[in-house]
């Protein structure tokens, strides 16, 4: 009977034995798993030249650059715009942004070039003397280019991604990608 009372109490203890077993608490596993998601992360310098040529020879560039991270989720975005108050018959105002809008959608690296998804909006105002309908116009006359395409660059190198005609003059936008991996 003693030996059995023995028997039953050591099957008793034997699963408080296991239960104080080490075990890692579930936030040193996260941490650890967002280490490794955060070591898979790659980061890119995006360089953006926006050129206007004119009889195939550059007259106007601007320059922009913004960091992307690979496989984000979230887009990158650079915007430099002003906002401009249109006025509506209801005498309400509504207002709109001109100027430079560009997103990176999705960047990530395949077979050792830089892959991007970019968005690049281009809006500004006609002046009168630039064309009879800025004239003619009881309010102001807004042009907009959009850009939108994948990109296969080499990193480091400038690739031209978009090359857009203006349809109302002889001029041409040609806007080039230079992607660097940072370190």
């Amino acid at each position: 009977m003693k030996s059995l009372c023995k028997l039953i109490l050591a099957l008793g203890l034997i699963p408080a034995l296991f239960a104080q077993t080490s075990t890692k608490a579930p936030s040193d596993q996260l941490t650890k798993k967002d280490a490794v998601e955060h070591a898979q992360e790659t980061y890119y310098k995006m360089n953006f030249s926006i050129f206007e040529l004119e009889d195939g020879k550059r007259v106007n560039q601007r320059e922009y650059s913004m960091v992307s991270k690979s496989d984000e989720g979230r887009p990158s975005t650079l915007k430099a715009s002003t906002r401009v108050p249109i006025f509506t018959e209801e005498k309400q105002v509504h207002y709109i942004d001109a100027g430079l809008d560009i997103r990176c959608l999705s960047v990530r690296e395949m077979a050792g070039k830089v892959a991007a998804n970019c968005e690049v909006s281009i809006s500004n105002f006609v002046l009168p003397e630039q064309s009879p309908e800025a004239r003619n116009s009881a309010g102001p006359v807004l042009r907009t280019t959009n850009a939108t395409s994948w990109a296969l660059v080499t990193p480091g190198k400038p690739t031209v991604i978009s090359t857009i005609d203006d349809v109302n003059s002889k001029k041409r936008i040609q806007i080039e990608l230079t992607a660097t991996k940072i370190d």
